[in-house]
């Protein structure tokens, strides 16, 4: 993601400057093909920040998920602990 972001910083940056240099040489039709292409390049940085920062909360949840199936797990294991406890003192009062 990071490398997107840089791609399009670095194109944003060079039509800048290439804006700067042929700004003078260029149409109005070209002016406004320019200026469409930075607007579509500052979208596309937008873009791409929003879809590492989604990516980022994704893996968080994910991490979460995790961690709440772990501890359903230890608390399944712990309630076959106690049914186990529970059989074994019924048994040992049925003998009795």
């Amino acid at each position: 993601m990071k490398s997107r972001k840089l791609v399009s910083a670095v194109c944003g940056v060079s039509l800048f400057f290439l804006a700067g240099c042929a700004a003078q040489q260029m149409t109005q039709a070209d002016r406004d093909l320019m200026n469409q292409a930075i607007e579509s390049s500052k979208a596309a940085s937008a873009s791409a920040q929003k879809a590492e920062s989604a990516a980022t909360r994704a893996e968080a949840a994910a991490d979460r998920s995790e961690a709440s199936a772990k501890r359903a797990e230890a608390a399944a294991v712990k309630a076959e602990q106690s049914a186990m406890k529970a059989q074994k003192a019924f048994e040992t009062g049925l003998k009795k």
